[in-house]
């Protein structure tokens, strides 16, 4: 595929990173509720606290549309990668969830999913991809690898020794295990035995 387009995210770009996390990952893992604008409004929460925290935002574009995104922070900077209302967005969120039982249901969920994961793994990264996703009808045209090296490459430039990530097995983890990175810890998902959680490092040189 030709004409990929290449550039960072600007704030407007939110709304529609949000919906490209609700339609390609699956939120199965964070939640029971299947009611769709209640996922849009856990979708928009994650993307959130991602967004808040990003110092890197790389978007690709075909025609005009935005098919793949990576999110990633360092702690080597301040300088975040969008001016953000964070607090605004994830408040209204939460308010649209608590008016519907499904959207209850989500907020009582997450708040449990945060409890359990509790402490994470010790690493000595000092960086973190925090959200990679190529829209499914974009795939194996090489957006993703472009993406990653894009923000391999910024962190190169700020002296990064490496960089985590957390994932899952209804994800292309097998990505991450054919290209360097090193699997050191697993979980298993609180509503579904069957669903393991990953996180990985990757070391810059």
């Amino acid at each position: 595929m030709t004409h990929i387009h290449y550039r960072k995210a600007v704030q407007q770009d939110f709304e529609t990173i949000a919906g490209i996390f609700a339609a390609n990952m699956d939120l199965s893992v964070f939640t029971s509720v299947r009611d769709a604008d209640a996922l849009q409004h856990l979708a928009t929460i994650f993307v959130a606290g991602d967004f808040m925290r990003s110092t890197f935002i790389e978007i690709a574009e075909h025609d005009g549309k935005i098919c793949g995104v990576i999110l990633g922070s360092t702690r080597l900077t301040r300088e975040k990668a969008v001016e953000f209302d964070y607090k605004g967005v994830v408040k209204q969120a939460k308010a649209a969830l608590q008016t519907t039982a499904d959207g209850q249901q989500v907020l009582r969920e997450l708040k449990q999913q945060q409890k359990s994961f509790g402490q994470m793994p010790e690493h000595d990264c000092d960086s973190e991809l925090l959200f990679f996703c190529v829209d499914n009808n974009y795939r194996r045209h090489q957006i993703g690898t472009t993406l990653v090296n894009a923000f391999e490459h910024y962190l190169s430039n700020m002296n990064s020794k490496g960089y985590s990530l957390h994932t899952d097995n209804k994800c292309s983890y097998q990505y991450y295990e054919k290209n360097g990175y090193q699997r050191i810890d697993n979980r298993t998902n609180s509503y579904d035995p069957q669903v393991e959680h990953y996180t990985y490092i990757k070391t810059l040189v």
